[in-house]
């Protein structure tokens, strides 16, 4: 039944991906433990959490926008320049300002501010244990198909029963890798036009990436020919009505994993908040540049004094650290970008990509790995 047969990684990509492994300092170091078990530290996991690592600290400084960066410089000039204005042009002297009202704004702004960044950050947080959740489910539905076997029927002719169990799991195993690519890019913003060619089938092909280039929802659509395939192993005697309702149920809850992520797109965002939040920030900040150089005026009096620098600085970092606050607050308006910016999704595709293959039940070795890693991964340029 070579027509379905596509490789899988040969024993040398592997040794180089073991090579990979200890040239860029994972812990290869096998330990012996007391009941003679050896052990080696988890090299996937090591490498899933050095790429989210990665993520993470890309998005350390992602909040310094030129948005922000010019509120700050903005705020700056507008502190100088009431300095000039009140030292030279008004020679305004011994000015005494009270600064218990701003205190007790910038206090309440401050706890909206982080309010909003961690209501963003829980939204993210269950988006990401959605792509966990989908991820595991693809999981159960490979290894339950292990149940469709051509023993069931071996007297209607062994040969084709054979062929047709095979084309079973190729098809089963090629749709749970299209769902999840479909799903990832629903997570990334993207609509599918054509399938990668690893995924295209060797019958139909255009036909059905056609069919998932006009759907609204291509995942959706994909677990529907997941249901049909298993109808057809039931009509075909090869599983019982137990075994499918059982693999159908998994599929529901697929569904919903991918309905609830979905809806985190078009789930209303507090638009009122955040124009509340917008405008407070811009009032507080800018009405702070002349109470700060009020504050100079009165201590030191004196521009060429250090202290009006620092004055400078404090507005700088004033205005640097609550827009900065408002920016990393935005994660609430997208909170599937968050997870695509701290989640490694595509390296995430190809373990899952692997695990289905090993999960199916292949005794010939004949369900490739539909998305493996991509050479310049196996290489180190991640």
């Amino acid at each position: 039944f070579s027509c379905f047969c596509r490789p899988r990684e040969s024993h040398s990509s592997a040794t180089a991906s073991v090579a990979l492994r200890i040239s860029s300092g994972m812990d290869t170091t096998t330990t012996t433990l007391l009941d003679g078990t050896s052990v080696l530290a988890d090299p996937d996991l090591q490498e899933h959490t050095a790429k989210a690592g990665s993520l993470a600290v890309r998005g350390f400084f992602k909040w310094v926008t030129f948005e922000v960066l010019g509120h700050a410089v903005l705020a700056t000039l507008c502190t100088g320049t009431s300095y000039v204005l009140f030292q030279y042009i008004l020679n305004v002297e011994n000015i005494n300002v009270n600064l218990l009202p701003h205190v007790l704004i910038g206090m309440v702004l401050g706890v909206i501010l982080v309010a909003r960044i961690v209501n963003g950050s829980q939204q993210a947080t269950s988006a990401a244990g959605s792509v966990i959740a989908f991820a595991s489910t693809l999981r159960t539905v490979a290894m339950l198909s292990c149940n469709v076997s051509e023993t069931l029927t071996i007297n209607a002719g062994a040969d084709h029963e054979k062929k047709a169990t095979t084309k079973f799991r190729y098809e089963l195993v090629r749709l749970l890798n299209l769902s999840f690519y479909c799903y990832t890019l629903m997570l990334k913003g993207l609509k599918l036009v054509t399938p990668p060619a690893s995924l295209i089938p060797l019958e139909g092909g255009v036909m059905e990436a056609e069919v998932l280039s006009v759907v609204s929802c291509p995942t959706a659509m994909v677990c529907k020919w997941i249901t049909s395939l298993l109808e057809e192993q039931r009509q075909a005697a090869r599983i019982t009505d137990q075994q499918v309702s059982v693999m159908t149920t998994e599929l529901i809850k697929l569904m919903k994993v991918y309905q609830d992520t979905h809806g985190l797109q078009f789930t209303p965002m507090p638009a009122m908040l955040n124009g509340f939040s917008y405008f407070f920030v811009v009032v507080w900040v800018y009405s702070m540049a002349p109470v700060i150089a009020m504050m100079e005026m009165h201590d030191n009096g004196d521009l060429n004094n250090e202290g009006f620098g620092l004055g400078l600085a404090f507005s700088f970092f004033l205005a640097l650290f609550y827009f900065g606050l408002y920016e990393a607050g935005k994660i609430i308006e997208q909170p599937l970008a968050g997870v695509v910016d701290l989640l490694p999704i595509d390296e995430m595709g190809h373990t899952l990509s692997d695990d289905l293959s090993n999960l199916v039940d292949d005794p010939n070795d004949e369900v490739p790995v539909f998305l493996p890693r991509p050479p310049d991964a196996r290489n180190g340029k991640i």
